[in-house]
């Protein structure tokens, strides 16, 4: 098994052709950081030629394995100087396989605007992969993008669009498939605005193949039935969408306010930007991914317009994190985000920086060209989301995110991140194993990249973990990374781990291969990968001292149970220990030379 990977060299405007072996990688995720770090230079400038941009999907991409549809995209990140990775569901990693293509590697950068379009239509590779001058999308939104290229390139094709902010080089610009599902994280949107890449657009035909269809096919039944037979993929995410999960954090008292400053709400008011509420007011439908039984999409429609979400991500961060619970701004302003290509989660982050910024007289009204960055603020929206997309005046300092804000107002305490990357919603006060995660994920305060450990509290039984042990956060965290490696360069959704575990996908993957295949091996082949991202990182500079939180975490308690809680420098210091240890890394956090001979990796 062989995956095929196009090369594109944007300066030179060369495509080549050629195979690589993804099986220590296993796909997706894994054969993504692997193309990326055997290319791009760890000290290289982000938003310069010499970054690399890596898109891959696994051997499963396109089967009938439920949720095998993701892509994900690798790159150093503008936001961060980290190591960047994405993960969509949508169509366009699925049409990517059907073009039969496994990853696509781009490099260089374009004099003036293109788009690269790939297809399994063409007897050369010239024919199938084609780069084409595009001055005529330049400033054009996502939707505008996804259409007019949907016009050329007939309806059955998927566009991978960046908007105006990936242009305009917002360092925390997303890019967008199906117009609404995004890669968002890290700004990929602006390497490929960077690169005078406008749009990617993939079409074909092709069917994933698998070795064992039999095998493959009763793996699949297997697994289906059990999704079937658990609550949370059978019907609560299907009712409530992701936004379900707004009553239960809040519950856990780890729904942030107010730029984290605390977890207080009003229950009324918190159950307007709910999912409930959004089933009862705004809700046209639900819908899914490619092959996804799940269907946590929301089609949603305020006023005269349409779009998808808000997510829970968004109607929190972009919500409670401003003050603010008017449903219907909130969704506005997601759906202008979409529109210009920005990552809703970095953007509501910033937001909250700035408005306490504003709230402590660091941001002045004449900084902010008369708009009112102050918390509660529900009219902001979608006038500043159009400022920050467009670079224009306040639009400007904001679109540099929230820590280069922070300290350019010389207040670099109040930007809530993890090596430049805002956090998501969840505060990591409420469980120190998320709180591990954000401060290790390789790309910065990601709930993905850094192991979803929340998901671990909402089970109860056998499957719980004490939120607030030390000692037991190492372990959580590490085994939460792992399995999100795991998922996410096999191409499935990370709620597929609601119901099943590393063991179910060893099967399939397995039979689709032709191989034998264990957990073990699956396991292995996400240490080899945590590995080689961690390595990146060290070479682009990264050490122990950047693996933290803000201070406001660790000085700062909110009330859970009755009890003060927070994360203290002594607990930091012995998560790290306890993390380094289990991982093999030394206490600088760099991985041991007898680990990556383990791992079968060079150093």
């Amino acid at each position: 098994m062989k995956a095929r990977v196009i090369e594109i060299d944007l300066t030179a405007r060369e495509v080549k052709e050629f195979s690589f072996d993804p099986r220590p990688w296993l796909g997706g995720r894994g054969l993504a950081v692997k193309l990326f770090t055997d290319r791009a230079d760890p000290g290289c400038d982000p938003l310069a030629a010499d970054n690399v941009l890596v898109a891959a999907v696994s051997p499963i991409t396109g089967t009938t394995a439920p949720t095998a549809g993701r892509g994900h995209i690798v790159f150093k990140s503008p936001l961060t100087g980290a190591i960047g990775s994405s993960n969509s569901g949508g169509r366009w990693g699925k049409v990517l396989k059907s073009a039969g293509y496994d990853a696509l590697v781009i490099k260089g950068a374009a004099p003036a605007p293109v788009y690269i379009s790939i297809s399994d239509r063409g007897r050369s590779l010239a024919e199938r992969v084609v780069i084409h001058d595009a001055p005529e999308l330049g400033g054009k939104s996502v939707p505008e993008v996804s259409d007019l290229l949907a016009g050329r390139h007939g309806q059955d094709c998927s566009v991978l669009a960046t908007g105006p902010a990936g242009e305009k080089l917002v360092r925390f610009a997303s890019l967008m498939n199906e117009q609404n599902r995004a890669y968002g994280r890290g700004g990929p949107g602006a390497v490929l605005g960077a690169k005078r890449v406008k749009a990617i657009v993939v079409k074909g035909s092709a069917k994933t193949g698998v070795a064992e269809p039999e095998r493959f096919k009763d793996a699949v039944e297997q697994t289906r039935h059990i999704m079937k037979a658990q609550p949370i993929t059978k019907r609560v995410l299907r009712d409530l969408g992701t936004a379900g999960l707004v009553h239960l954090i809040n519950e856990m008292r780890m729904l942030p306010h107010r730029n984290f400053q605390d977890c207080i709400h009003d229950s009324d008011l918190i159950d307007k930007i709910s999912g409930e509420a959004i089933s009862r007011t705004i809700l046209e439908r639900a819908g899914g991914c490619f092959s996804c039984p799940i269907l946590c999409q929301r089609h949603t429609r305020v006023g005269g317009k349409s779009g998808e979400g808000p997510e829970f991500e968004t109607a929190v961060l972009m919500g409670p994190l401003l003050d603010i619970y008017d449903l219907e701004a909130i969704t506005l302003g997601n759906y202008r985000a979409n529109e210009l290509g920005l990552d809703t989660m970095s953007l509501g982050g910033t937001l909250a920086c700035a408005a306490e910024l504003f709230e402590r007289g660091a941001i002045t009204p004449a900084d902010a060209g008369g708009i009112a960055l102050r918390f509660g603020e529900a009219s902001l929206y979608p006038e500043i989301v159009d400022k920050i997309g467009k670079r224009e005046g306040i639009g400007d300092l904001l679109a540099e995110g929230s820590l280069r804000l922070a300290e350019r107002f010389e207040h670099p305490e109040a930007a809530m991140q993890v090596k430049g990357l805002e956090i998501p919603a969840y505060d990591p006060r409420g469980m120190y194993a998320q709180a591990l995660g954000y401060m290790t994920s390789p790309t910065g305060a990601c709930h993905l990249r850094g192991g979803y450990s929340i998901a671990l509290a909402f089970f109860g039984g056998i499957r719980e973990v004490p939120r607030f042990s030390v000692r037991q956060a190492a372990m959580t965290c590490k085994n939460q990374q792992d399995l999100g490696i795991i998922q996410d360069s096999l191409g499935i959704c990370r709620f597929i781990g609601y119901a099943t575990g590393a063991e179910h996908w060893a099967r399939i993957y397995g039979a689709a291969i032709g191989e034998e295949v264990s957990r073990a091996e699956l396991e292995q082949a996400a240490e080899r990968i945590a590995s080689l991202e961690r390595l990146f990182n060290v070479r682009a500079g990264f050490s122990r001292k950047d693996d933290d939180l803000p201070a406001r975490f660790k000085t700062e308690p909110i009330s859970i149970g009755r009890r003060e809680r927070l994360i203290s420098e002594q607990d930091r210091e012995r998560m790290l220990e306890d993390y380094y240890l289990i991982r093999g890394w030394d206490r600088e956090g760099v991985p041991r030379p007898e680990l990556l001979e383990r791992l079968s990796m060079k150093m």
